[in-house]
């Protein structure tokens, strides 16, 4: 079935969404776009973005929006000062395009016609929504997912914590400040089984051989709240990709 292009600003339907006081605006897109007409192939496009329109200082504000830009839809969109609407266009059309150019030129190099090419499936799906917040952070949660015709696609979760008073986004160490990367770094290594454990049991799997190396830093992606700090970490990251975005939870009573 084909489906067609949407986009909702949700401001437009007398419609936000808010989230610990955070009021909402979202950017939908929902489209398949053929290699060529009348192609089975085609180009998956999806987006459910939200970006804050009030619940931060209005200099913090377009600091949080600039930054989902950048963390959704890439670089170019930095300084984007059109609509939703406009941008997630420019966005589909800079999709498309990369699509359709690309393949050609794959086709081309390889002289292999259409019909015979197992990579002209595309996919990029991205999600972006705010989280809890905690003490003067809230935590906005990115969801990715590319399948660019290989033999699986690549998906994440990217979270981003952002200084409520200041809309600029923090790393761990802003948030506790006086632990040092070496005791982060162990007290990741001694929580890395915290999450795997369900899955460890279920699979009768050898705990001390999941992960690439003993070393593990601390991820730049992480959440927080009353409970203490949680590491993101896609596939390929540390582990293997049978195991899925791996969490590291590590409480704040290890890091006094």
């Amino acid at each position: 079935m084909k489906r067609t292009l949407l986009f909702v600003a949700a401001a437009l339907l007398a419609l936000t969404s808010c989230t610990q006081g955070i009021k909402t605006e979202t950017l939908q897109l929902d489209e398949e776009i053929p290699f060529r007409e009348g192609s089975d192939n085609h180009l998956e496009l999806e987006l459910d973005i939200d970006f804050p329109v009030s619940g931060f200082s209005k200099e913090a504000l377009e600091e949080v929006r600039q930054t989902i830009r950048v963390h959704t839809l890439g670089e170019n969109y930095t300084e984007f000062t059109g609509s939703l609407a406009e941008m997630g266009k420019a966005w589909r059309d800079a999709m498309a395009e990369d699509y359709i150019v690309s393949n050609t030129a794959m086709l081309e190099e390889m002289e292999m016609s259409e019909e015979d090419a197992p990579f002209l499936n595309w996919s990029y799906e991205y999600k972006g929504a705010f989280g809890e917040t905690y003490d003067k952070y809230v935590n906005y949660m990115v969801d990715q997912y590319q399948y660019l015709g290989g033999a699986h696609g690549m998906y994440g979760l990217f979270p981003i914590v952002f200084d409520k008073e200041s809309g600029r986004q923090v790393e761990w160490r802003d948030v506790v400040p006086g632990v040092s990367d070496d005791k982060m770094a162990r007290r990741v290594y001694l929580h890395r089984l915290d999450d795997l454990k369900d899955t460890i049991d279920e699979d009768d799997l050898d705990a001390d051989n999941i992960f690439f190396s003993e070393d593990i830093e601390p991820s730049p992606w992480f959440t927080v709240n009353d409970k203490g700090i949680t590491f993101y970490y896609a596939p390929y990251d540390i582990a293997p990709y049978v195991f899925g975005v791996i969490t590291i939870p590590v409480p704040w009573e290890d890091l006094k």
